[in-house]
């Protein structure tokens, strides 16, 4: 049957050992479900873009989708996986996660398709744009 997706906070001092609990100030008061520091546990859990998000100085690129995503989405009630966070695609205002009460494998293959890979740019087009910007920036003062 489907898994239980519903909304849970876990005390991690069980999880995370106290060695790990000692690079993060924030530690004992978090209740952020994906915790970088927790890797055994960081593929299993889900996220929901009203849940806490972890305040690591050293920022993941998968916590800034995390970001962004609680930031633009309007639908809280579908979460995130590792995977789909991990995913370094576009986030735009329209982006939902999935239904917590629909099976998890198809919807997820469904939101991979929907959510291509960012193309990577050439040491070229970078600069195209970087010029591009100076003269929005110019043009505006």
């Amino acid at each position: 049957m489907f898994k239980n997706k519903s909304r849970k906070k876990v005390i991690k001092i069980s999880t995370i050992n106290k060695l790990k609990s000692n690079l993060c100030r924030h530690f004992e008061s978090c209740s952020a479900p994906l915790c970088p520091l927790d890797e055994k546990h960081l593929k299993a859990d889900i996220w929901y873009p009203d849940e806490e998000i972890c305040r690591l100085k050293k920022i993941l690129d998968w916590v800034k989708r995390q970001k962004k995503i609680a930031k633009k989405t309007k639908d809280n009630d579908t979460y995130y996986t590792y995977e789909m966070l991990n995913r370094n695609c576009r986030v735009g205002t329209g982006m939902t996660g999935l239904n917590p009460d629909k099976s998890e494998e198809p919807q997820l293959e469904d939101w991979l398709k929907k959510h291509p890979l960012k193309k990577a740019l050439s040491e070229k087009q970078k600069n195209i744009l970087i010029e591009a910007r100076k003269k929005r920036q110019t043009i505006k003062v």
